[in-house]
């Protein structure tokens, strides 16, 4: 593979640009939501650019893809990992993870990202990559009771919703879980009767 992984710059700040577009063209669609403005993406990327974050792009005979890593509160976060998908399969993915993971170890020893669970292909190649699921939870509060557009699944007994996407990879059970779920939730099922069920389910299981 004639791969190569270059920091972004000026000369080459209009290619990471046109990815950056093409990141939430794919993202929103798998959302079922509108694209947006596209000179506001451009804008957005070159700001990104300007305030220093560290950006690699991928170049295979043309661009292929990036990696964005941005500094908050003195940690260093994966914003965005794009690979345009006439290259995908082909390795370009991990590399670009791997540059930025270099780069960020001169000045940190953790690497952190936020994954919608609804990204079933994204959430594995992070697991493959040696990454592992930690502590956030995002809160919402439902103004409109009644509205869809969320699937039910839970913590430790606690239901939490997500979006319902337009290209979900859920599996059958998946989803019949998440039915489930949300059926005993709403016919007022709490976190204890929940723990019991499963804690139940479990320990006849291990006894077999």
């Amino acid at each position: 593979m004639s791969m190569e992984i270059l920091r972004v710059s000026r000369d080459n700040l209009s290619d990471f640009q046109a990815m950056y577009v093409e990141f939430f063209k794919e993202l929103r669609g798998k959302q079922g939501w509108s694209a947006g403005d596209e000179e506001e993406y451009r804008k957005e990327a070159e700001e990104y650019f300007n305030r220093g974050d560290i950006i690699f792009l991928a170049f295979d005979k043309a661009p292929a893809g990036f990696i964005r890593i941005s500094s908050r509160d003195g940690s260093f976060w994966i914003e965005e990992l794009y690979v345009r998908p006439e290259f995908r399969g082909r390795g370009i993915g991990r590399a670009l993870v791997e540059r930025a993971e270099k780069e960020v170890l001169k000045h940190d020893a953790f690497l952190y990202l936020l994954v919608l669970p609804q990204d079933k292909n994204a959430i594995g190649f992070w697991k493959r990559m040696g990454y592992t699921t930690i502590n956030t939870i995002e809160l919402v509060k439902e103004l409109k009771p009644g509205e869809k557009g969320f699937h039910t699944v839970e913590i430790l007994g606690e239901g939490f919703r997500i979006f319902k996407w337009r290209d979900e990879k859920f599996s059958d059970g998946e989803i019949r879980f998440m039915e489930l779920l949300e059926e005993f939730y709403s016919k007022g099922g709490t976190k204890e009767e929940f723990l019991k069920l499963v804690n139940r389910a479990l320990e006849g299981w291990l006894k077999k």
